[in-house]
């Protein structure tokens, strides 16, 4: 069954804003995911990604130095 879930995007550990996607998603589809909301890429832009951190169908956390 295709069900989807709603995952929370974090950059620097503070809550940048949320993404739906299918809950059967790797890390990388969730990412570019993440990455290509407008939202989040504002604050992506300020720097480049250090650290990725993927919590399974809950939350995304960019580490931007």
């Amino acid at each position: 069954k295709d069900t989807e879930v709603t995952m929370a995007v974090q950059v620097n550990g503070k809550m940048r804003g949320t993404i739906t996607i299918a809950a059967d998603s790797s890390d990388e589809e969730c990412i570019a995911k993440a990455k290509s909301e407008e939202k989040i890429a504002k604050f992506l832009a300020a720097g480049e990604i250090r650290k990725t951190i993927v919590v399974k169908n809950k939350l995304i956390n960019l580490i931007v130095k």
